[in-house]
């Protein structure tokens, strides 16, 4: 056994060595870029800021920051469209952030398209709202919370020596439970919204959204860039969008770049 557990150790400690090594260089070489970026963006050298925070997505590196800076700098720069699609890359990391949420909503008010969007009941609006008031993770760790609560009402429910507690505990039992509910589900949604990515910001200076998924299709209505659509579904290379205002329409899948 001593033989074996050696052994063990001796390719165990080298590759733990190497895989600290990749993460230490890979997590301080994307902060020195990070900051080079933000030195160019500071200096006004907004094309420099753009390829720098460019060059780090590309390593596979995000975060709401990286998304929100390079926003920034495509906005400085008069790519409207480009900001607005990098706002909103980090609103979805972090939905919650106001600064991003106020910058994305002025590079939303410089552009051609004004749709009203559709109307919502109030409490779907208000939970919507709770919703976003943190990110994906936070609300996974307020539901773990919860349910370790509940566990704990039930716990006092049985062991209760009088009616009145295990009443008292039952309640907060419940409460506790429906939060646990609550937030699993704001958790899931905002995780689904991370993965299953169906909006998209039109790119072109302007796009024809036809009736149909071919160029012959009849001409319904033309969007500019930095409007934001929903996409239903993809036939080859077009896809079916929605606007706010629900209505549909098909355009070709190059106008468009997924959020």
């Amino acid at each position: 056994m001593k033989c074996v557990n050696k052994t063990y150790t001796s390719w165990l400690k080298p590759l733990l060595l190497l895989l600290f090594i990749v993460i230490s260089v890979n997590t301080f070489g994307s902060d020195a870029r990070f900051t080079k970026a933000n030195a160019y963006y500071t200096e006004g050298q907004f094309q420099e800021a753009i390829d720098a925070y460019e060059e780090i997505l590309k390593t596979g590196v995000e975060s709401p920051e990286l998304y929100y800076n390079l926003g920034n700098a495509y906005y400085r720069f008069g790519l409207l469209p480009s900001a607005i699609l990098n706002y909103e890359r980090a609103l979805l990391l972090a939905p919650h952030d106001q600064d991003i949420r106020y910058n994305l909503e002025l590079a939303y008010s410089k552009i051609a398209d004004k749709i009203e969007p559709v109307g919502e009941f109030f409490i779907t609006r208000w939970f919507n709202s709770l919703r976003s008031s943190t990110d994906s993770d936070t609300w996974a760790v307020f539901s773990v919370v919860l349910f370790v609560l509940f566990l704990t009402g039930l716990l006092f429910f049985f062991f209760a020596k009088t009616t009145l507690f295990r009443k008292i505990s039952f309640f907060f039992s419940v409460i506790f439970l429906l939060g646990t509910a609550i937030t699993f589900s704001f958790s899931s949604s905002q995780k689904q919204r991370l993965i299953n990515r169906n909006r998209a910001i039109i790119m072109t200076p302007s796009v024809t959204v036809r009736s149909s998924p071919d160029a012959s299709g009849t001409e319904i209505f033309v969007l500019h860039e930095g409007t934001r659509v929903k996409i239903l579904q993809t036939i080859g290379q077009w896809h079916q969008i929605e606007i706010e205002d629900g209505t549909p329409g098909w355009m070709p899948a190059s106008a468009l770049e997924v959020i």
